[in-house]
């Protein structure tokens, strides 16, 4: 008897209460975010207790699962810390704890707090005998190292009955599993407490011991080498293979990146999660691909075993497709006459594209600024970043639409 079909989650990034907002919108089955405390993203907008009460009532609202993130390694000075922290955390309504610190799952316990508890990816978990040994610990849900292969997980699945969630788009670390201590021995941050400098993403030159001053860059691109650094995930073209798998959750990596980017992806992969399986996947391809060549990202690999091809050479900077400038404050109607919060400038008479979350079609379309009007009524040929104007359109503009200008070839 074949297995059926699972429809994977789509688990998306909340680096603050205006992402997660929009990562629901967009077809987010879960977000992740975290506090203000013990989390792997400690320059993040971490949600004090009041934003993290309303980020669980907006997603119950729109039936989107809350996944809190605890997920820091605990130091022995950080116990009496982080008992008092999780203490605080008693009474919000959390559908999963993620952690990477088997303290932290006892310190959870401990506080009476009674909700899944998930393994994060820092745990290395590469096959199922670990998964069964973690699921016998207490764990609901096992994020698996970015390290197992598809084989791998098929094998997994086939021996053990806990959900498995792996990574399928975003930053990827040069550490085994995202462990690493490079930023701690070069800055003093340390990235196993939520602070990374992200050192592996430097420029680096060659110097000779002989000859000080002798600088030589790497040939990889004329501004330098980011020799640690590592490419982007992108599993857009095997994400089939993997729902086929039996992977219970995808999980989309970038907290500490834009409101567009969570929107887009989100929607992208949740389309093709829907689509896996039927006639419709590879005619969508090409529109996945493109829209994620549209977010900023580093050179993209399916593959994180051979992702440099056997050391060949690759340059590994931002590729910016698109830039995002902002979006439609929702009034429940699409109207041409609409109030824009802004992130870039926008001017008066270009040309821009919206888009939208796909709910059974596409409706991306361009549009003409045809006027901008600021806060005291007046007419205006640029609206500044960090404000919200009033932008009248060329055409209706629906509700949750993200404003972006596509760079030109």
């Amino acid at each position: 008897m074949s297995k059926k079909l699972i429809r994977g989650e789509i688990i998306s990034p909340a680096g603050n209460i205006e992402k997660l907002k929009f990562a629901v919108k967009y077809g987010a089955g879960s977000v992740y975010f975290g506090g203000e405390e013990l989390n792997l993203r400690a320059k993040a907008g971490n949600f004090s207790r009041e934003k993290i009460e309303e980020s669980i009532l907006f997603c119950k609202q729109n039936n989107v699962k809350t996944l809190f993130l605890l997920n820091s390694f605990l130091q022995e000075n950080d116990i009496d810390k982080a008992k008092k922290y999780i203490n605080n955390l008693k009474g919000l309504d959390f559908d999963a704890l993620m952690v990477s610190d088997p303290g932290m799952l006892m310190l959870i316990r401990e506080a009476g707090i009674d909700c899944e508890v998930h393994l994060s990816t820092q745990m290395s978990t590469l096959n199922h005998l670990s998964l069964k040994f973690w699921k016998d610990a207490g764990f609901d849900r096992i994020v698996l190292g970015r390290e197992v292969s598809l084989d791998e997980i098929k094998k997994i699945k086939d021996q053990t009955d806990i959900e498995i969630e792996v990574f399928i788009h975003g930053a990827l670390c040069i550490a085994y599993s995202g462990r690493c201590l490079i930023s701690r021995f070069l800055t003093g941050r340390d990235a196993n407490q939520g602070d990374c400098a992200q050192p592996c993403r430097w420029n680096f030159s060659l110097r000779e011991k002989r000859r000080p001053g002798l600088d030589l860059d790497f040939i990889e691109h004329t501004n330098g080498t980011e020799l640690l650094s590592s490419l982007d995930l992108n599993m857009i073209g095997k994400i089939d293979e993997y729902v086929k798998a039996g992977v219970d959750a995808f999980k989309i990596e970038g907290r500490m990146k834009s409101l567009y980017h969570a929107a887009n992806t989100t929607r992208i992969y949740k389309h093709a999660v829907e689509l896996a399986g039927t006639d419709e996947f590879q005619k969508n391809m090409p529109f996945w691909k493109k829209e994620l060549d549209l977010i900023n990202h580093r050179p993209y690999t399916d593959d994180i075993f051979n992702e440099f091809d056997n050391l060949g050479f690759h340059d590994v900077p931002y590729v910016t497709g698109a830039q995002f400038l902002g979006y439609k404050i929702s009034d429940g109607s699409a109207k041409k006459e609409v109030l824009i919060k802004t992130f870039s400038s926008i001017y008066k008479g270009e040309s821009i594209d919206i888009i939208y979350p796909i709910k059974g079609k596409i409706i991306d379309d361009s549009y003409v600024i045809d006027d901008i009007i600021d806060n005291n009524g007046k007419s205006v040929e640029t609206a500044t970043q960090s404000n919200v104007f009033k932008i009248i359109f060329n055409k209706p503009v629906s509700d949750d639409g993200i404003l972006r200008r596509v760079k030109k070839a």
